[in-house]
């Protein structure tokens, strides 16, 4: 079995679980400090400092959601592909549960009916050599109730509001990780199928937008995703600019 083989078997192999944690994700980077494996899990009921991009707080309830990171070694190439990865196994685990299919909006959020019901978050390190540890963090709304928190109640859907029943988070898990090794597999092996699969249902593509980055924003339509997932925002002077961070502001 090749060593790529065995990272697509590893993900979900191992799983630590938690009643309450800062961040999943802070979890796993201590874990890499104790030479934890590629495809270490954790998985918590709660968050007490879960964050998004920007350093967002994630609004969850105990028990409401799926709070789960992911630690990763993969090849520097697949590096920029692992939050396309992990929104569409997302996105795959909101099908295989509910029927429904999700859309996405630029850079990493998953939409079910138009309102965020995911967020993807990934950290990357890189060592002197070149090799990469990566840290994937997924927030699945499964049974948080969005009228209860007024910061997200307009933006924000779950798998029990849209559907009018609750579900497993243990089985939100489960097709989440399944849905991750196939989609990290693609990562290795089909990088251009992955971006094709995720732009399709890009909801940013076609539309005029303004992108907020840390060194100004950029206004434009946008038209397109490149290879690596970049937005491709042309301007009004023709100019087309291709952005791998940001925010869309508006739409």
């Amino acid at each position: 079995m090749s060593s790529q083989d065995e990272q697509r078997g590893a993900i979900g192999g191992q799983v630590m679980r938690f009643q309450r944690v800062t961040s999943t994700m802070d979890v796993v980077w201590q874990l890499v400090e104790a030479e934890a494996p590629h495809g270490m899990t954790v998985v918590a009921q709660v968050q007490t400092a879960g964050r998004g991009r920007f350093s967002r707080r994630w609004v969850s309830g105990e028990g409401d959601c799926l709070l789960t990171s992911v630690l990763l070694h993969p090849p520097a190439d697949a590096a920029p592909l692992l939050s396309i990865a992990g929104a569409l196994a997302a996105s795959d685990a909101v099908r295989a549960l509910t029927g429904l299919a999700c859309m996405f909006k630029w850079p990493n959020d998953v939409l079910l009916n138009g309102r965020k019901v995911c967020g993807v978050l990934t950290e990357v390190r890189a060592d002197t050599d070149g090799n990469v540890t990566a840290v994937l963090g997924v927030g699945l709304n499964v049974n948080l109730r969005p009228e209860e928190h007024l910061d997200i109640a307009e933006g924000a859907a779950s798998l029990a509001s849209e559907m009018g029943i609750e579900f497993a988070v243990a089985d939100a898990e489960q097709a989440f990780l399944a849905g991750l090794r196939e989609r990290y597999a693609q990562c290795l092996d089909a990088p251009q199928a992955l971006i094709g699969d995720w732009s399709a249902r890009l909801s940013t593509i076609g539309k005029e937008v303004t992108v907020r980055r840390q060194d100004g924003a950029v206004h434009g339509i946008a038209e397109g995703v490149d290879s690596e997932g970049r937005l491709l925002v042309r301007l009004a002077s023709g100019d087309v600019h291709a952005l791998y961070a940001g925010e869309i502001a508006a739409t």
